[in-house]
């Protein structure tokens, strides 16, 4: 079975032709220095606010080492600006994977579902900063920001939450 990640990239390849031919030719002489220099050119590019030539290489970039977590952080943010929330929610998955501890990135996936309205998947992301940040008591502005949209969300649906 396809999971969403992988409808996430087909729909991206199928619908972009030149992502599709830079990734199936993977260009052998290509090495790690030149996927470094691909993603300066694509943080370049989202500065530059133009987010469809930064998601094409952004995506060529986290299949060719999808081991590196700045590049599919970097492709979701770009589909982030875009208003693609689904879809960045999908691969800032990916980024969660390599890295379950990186509080940039739960946040970044509240924020995620904050923009779908989904409050209870946004909540549940928001708890799980506060319990990263309780173990390792790092980042604690997003542990306070993390409070302080949950009790936002509990407001709302008349809960209380504990303190972080």
């Amino acid at each position: 079975m396809e999971s969403q990640f992988d409808q996430i990239l087909r729909q991206h390849f199928t619908a972009h032709p030149l992502s599709q031919s830079i990734l199936l030719n993977r260009f052998p002489e290509l090495d790690f220095n030149h996927l470094d220099a691909a993603y300066e050119i694509g943080v370049e590019f989202l500065k530059q606010k133009k987010y469809g030539d930064a998601e094409d290489i952004f995506y060529c970039i986290a299949t060719m080492n999808h081991f590196e977590q700045r590049y599919w952080k970097a492709l979701a943010v770009t589909l982030f600006v875009q208003k693609k929330y689904q879809n960045a929610l999908g691969i800032y998955l990916a980024a969660f994977f390599l890295d379950p501890m990186d509080m940039d990135v739960v946040a970044s996936m509240a924020d995620c579902c904050l923009s779908l309205g989904d409050r209870e998947g946004a909540k549940n992301f928001l708890e799980q900063i506060i319990e990263i940040f309780n173990e390792t008591k790092k980042r604690e502005d997003l542990a306070k920001r993390a409070q302080g949209l949950l009790e936002m969300i509990n407001q709302k649906n008349g809960e209380k939450n504990e303190k972080c």
